[in-house]
């Protein structure tokens, strides 16, 4: 059984969402790839632990064909993540890549765990590059750096009757495939002609790309598409770190590792903001879970903490646990200059005092015409 192709669709991500088992048979690997290639033998010890756990010892097919995978078939090439869905019973083989590492785990269960899908879905749009020459129309969808390539379009699109055809299959590929934004790339003449053919939903959220005729690559098409991505998370990430600073400031969010981390176990971290990278080492507890910086003693259960390598990454799997959004920052250099890792709170350490009662008054200030006068404090 050969791999499905490393491109996560819509219609796969519903799919994954959507299976169940009546068993616990069904597998998921996260495994992060480090620039030091080193990942094998990360999960060498992940799938060592599972075989060696009996909840997973009747699961021996699908561990020996994702460690295939692992092994032979994975190129990490600029993906920083390999996520793999196993469930043999079921003929379930599903292998993707991710932008962005969280942390390594494989597990078991009913359903499969999609965490860190959930957490990337909103900060990476899903594309549409709608390459038109007077010929051809190629679509090209984008998504998480990576591209895939579909049926293309030949015929005459220099008038009404082809253009129109063009704009029928956008809009027909908006229903089925569900991308955000369409990306068009065409001459003047023909631009001006498709744009007021377009689904006004199309329309909307239009990205005009002259540079990208219908003879360019795919790879040039992904490097462009990519390099507008950087730049607009550049200018978000700004806008996510100067408003922690502002808000931090006013009681709203707290900065440092020791801070974060009880934000998030204590579940008032609304958003957490962790520099791409960081990592430290800390304590867990092996009976309720509680994460520490250096607590050799756990402040929940006073139970014994064992080491942990790698703190940051604990913490950023609690945040998905809790339904927070985990943002890496990776562009803005401020951030390093403040902290590492923050943490939005949903609600302020700093609450407005709420306004005084008149009986809070007339406790505190002399009476004058039988009304409270702040300019007459009671004589003690």
């Amino acid at each position: 059984m050969s791999p499905t192709p490393l491109f996560l669709s819509a219609a796969r991500i519903e799919a994954l969402a959507a299976f169940r088992s009546l068993e616990t048979d069904a597998v998921t690997l996260h495994l992060a790839v480090d620039a030091g290639g080193l990942y094998p033998s990360t999960f060498h010890q992940l799938a060592n632990d599972a075989r060696r756990d009996p909840a997973m010892k009747s699961l021996g097919r699908d561990l020996d064909r994702i460690e295939k995978f692992v092994a032979s078939e994975f190129v990490p090439g600029p993906h920083r993540m390999a996520a793999v869905y196993s469930c043999a019973k079921r003929g379930l083989f599903e292998t993707f890549a991710l932008p962005q590492p969280f942390r390594s785990s494989l597990s078991a269960g009913e359903t499969l765990d999609l965490r860190p899908l959930t957490a990337l879905a909103g900060q990476y749009n899903r594309f549409m590059a709608l390459l038109l020459g007077p010929a051809k129309a190629r679509f090209i969808e984008l998504h998480m750096g990576q591209a895939l390539e579909l049926e293309p379009m030949e015929g005459a699109f220099e008038g009404l009757d082809g253009l129109g055809a063009v704009a029928l299959r956008a809009a027909t590929l908006a229903r089925e495939r569900r991308f955000d934004r369409l990306i068009l790339g065409a001459a003047p003449s023909l631009e001006s002609a498709l744009v007021p053919l377009l689904d006004p939903a199309l329309q909307k959220d239009l990205i005009l790309e002259p540079v990208l005729g219908p003879e360019r690559p795919v790879e040039a098409v992904l490097e462009r598409v990519l390099h507008n991505e950087r730049q607009a998370r550049s200018v978000r990430e700004s806008v996510l770190v100067h408003r922690m600073i502002d808000e931090t400031r006013k009681g709203g969010a707290v900065m440092g590792l020791e801070a974060v981390a009880a934000a998030i176990q204590e579940g008032t971290a609304a958003r957490v903001l962790v520099r791409d990278g960081y990592a430290k080492i800390g304590r867990a507890c092996p009976k309720c879970g509680h994460l520490s910086v250096a607590n050799r003693s756990c402040p929940w259960c006073f139970c014994a903490t064992d080491m942990v390598l790698d703190l940051v990454s604990e913490l950023g799997n609690k945040a998905l646990d809790a339904g927070c959004e985990l943002y890496r920052v990776m562009y803005d250099a401020r951030f390093d200059s403040v902290c590492r890792i923050g943490a939005e709170l949903k609600v302020s350490l700093n609450k407005p005092a709420a306004a005084p009662t008149s009986r809070a008054l007339r406790g505190v200030f002399a009476m004058k015409d039988g009304k409270p006068s702040p300019l007459r404090p009671r004589q003690p």
